[in-house]
């Protein structure tokens, strides 16, 4: 297993000359470009959203892996990473600059979601820029081993706001509350819960940066705890890599919305990580 997670991060590093341009910039754009206000680097935090979009017509594949077994392990489980883990493929596409297409899947119950984001407005400012932007989407869990209601209880939904900001051209802030349909699928009665998740930035240089996430549930169903991350993140050309240590073990949006499956501290945290890779063809 910890074979298959190395290979993979090699293969995703070392594919970037089939798809970059000499310039090395970090989303390596088609000329001519018109500049956009840029905040947040990456279209993604750990799981939460940013306002960021790709150009129009650009692909962008992601993996993204949460081992199961805990860091608190140490040394004779590689620090969790020879344990089994939850993962998440995706794939998306921007059908304008300003909107982007996604489809999901986890192997946790089978999640697939299909979302879109759109970016619809830009403040630009010396101090205090600003960019705003909407997510939605639709999931359909396929494999559950506990009864539900019934079959329309597969479905979830969701709407987020994104607000984003840049703090001196080095902190950046994210607001992202989410308000999740059916949040708990084996529950009677139809749940739904409400967060306000809160992701903030730090760019040591332009291809380095830390950042954490902050998940928690204003109303509405939980999961036994509140959501949070710390993690840092490396821009290579087309590629962004991400090293995360978490409490909550799922990636897709409905999923991990809903809460986390474990407390915030060293004992419980888990390693995870994300490689996107921008394709333009």
């Amino acid at each position: 297993m910890r074979s298959l997670h190395v290979i993979l991060i090699l293969l995703f590093f070392c594919s970037g000359n089939g798809f970059s341009q000499s310039d090395g910039s970090s989303w390596n754009r088609a000329e001519p470009v018109q500049r956009d206000l840029y905040l947040f680097h990456s279209p993604h935090g750990a799981v939460l959203p940013t306002a960021e979009m790709l150009q129009k017509g650009d692909w962008e594949f992601e993996v993204s892996h949460r081992f199961n077994t805990p860091v608190s392990e140490g040394p004779q489980t590689f620090w969790g990473m020879d344990g089994p883990a939850v993962i998440r493929l995706a794939l998306g596409y921007a059908v304008s600059n300003k909107t982007l297409v996604t489809i999901g899947r986890t192997n946790i119950q089978d999640n697939l979601e299909l979302q879109t984001k759109v970016q619809f407005l830009q403040i630009p400012h010396q101090s205090f820029p600003m960019l705003f932007a909407a997510r939605g989407g639709i999931a359909y869990n396929g494999e559950i081993y506990d009864p539900i209601k019934n079959e329309s209880r597969r479905y979830q939904g969701y709407v987020q706001a994104i607000w984003n900001t840049l703090i001196r051209k080095k902190v950046g802030i994210g607001i992202v509350p989410t308000y999740l349909i059916n949040s708990h699928i084996f529950c009677v009665d139809v749940q739904n819960s409400l967060t306000l998740g809160v992701m903030a930035q730090y760019y040591v240089s332009p291809r380095w940066s830390f950042f954490a996430e902050w998940n928690p549930t204003v109303t509405g169903w939980r999961q036994d705890y509140d959501s949070f991350t710390l993690g840092f993140e490396v821009e290579t050309g087309g590629h962004f890599f991400k090293i995360v240590a978490t409490n909550n073990d799922y990636l897709n949006t409905t999923q991990y919305s809903a809460g986390a499956n474990h407390a915030i501290g060293f004992e419980q945290l888990r390693i995870g990580f994300m490689i996107t890779r921008l394709i333009k063809l």
